[in-house]
């Protein structure tokens, strides 16, 4: 069933997020990044509201063609929330400001060093978003409905561990923590008004 992309599901994922007891990370000592979830319109109506997601390009030094959401490190005296505006702007051309702000979500701290600071937007016009070659190979969107697949949220045993690691199997698209993660709480938290905290599970070693 897919989810209508119309100002109820936009109310409802703000009241969640805003009841939502969020957790923020000290990160002392550790570097700091933003990233954005946006709730867009799908490609087709028959997909529904969706999350965007980037594939990174091959190029990159550092996490070369991974499923990824824009974002990235925060500029010296930049707050969060700036920084993650800014990032939309620079990956996908998107300009977003403080309206298009629904909330935020807990802190992660990456297996790259970072304490990462997840905010949610929705996005009306996205007449003017493209990829920047430099960045980001190709840009996507899933749909919210994918989540409600049998296998779409898979929490895997790790040897010597006693967290899992966990994985998304949103079709034909796999998406592991720290993106899974953030991708999994705006389902549970923002759309099904769930409280369910996710920075406990395990990211995988390529992820550093």
């Amino acid at each position: 069933m897919p989810y209508d992309f119309h100002d109820v599901l936009r109310g409802t994922v703000t009241t969640n997020l805003g009841s939502f007891p969020h957790e923020f990370i000290d990160g002392e000592g550790m570097r700091h990044a933003a990233v954005a979830l946006t709730i867009v319109a799908g490609d087709t109506p028959e997909d529904g509201a969706s999350m965007l997601l980037t594939r990174r390009t091959s190029r990159l030094n550092k996490h070369a063609g991974q499923w990824a959401l824009p974002g990235g490190r925060i500029d010296q005296g930049e707050d969060p929330l700036r920084a993650a505006l800014r990032e939309m702007h620079e990956e996908v051309n998107l300009m977003l400001d403080d309206s298009h702000l629904l909330g935020r979500l807990d802190d992660i701290s990456s297996r790259s060093g970072y304490v990462i600071s997840p905010f949610v937007f929705w996005a009306d016009d996205l007449s003017s978003m493209a990829p920047n070659p430099d960045e980001v190979a190709s840009i996507h969107r899933i749909p919210l409905r994918l989540f409600e697949g049998a296998d779409s949220v898979q929490f895997i045993d790790v040897e010597g561990q006693t967290e899992k690691l966990l994985r998304l199997q949103l079709g034909d698209t796999r998406i592991h923590s720290p993106t899974g993660a953030f991708l999994l709480q705006l389902w549970e938290v923002g759309v099904n008004g769930r409280h369910t905290r996710v920075k406990q599970h395990l990211h995988p070693d390529w992820s550093k």
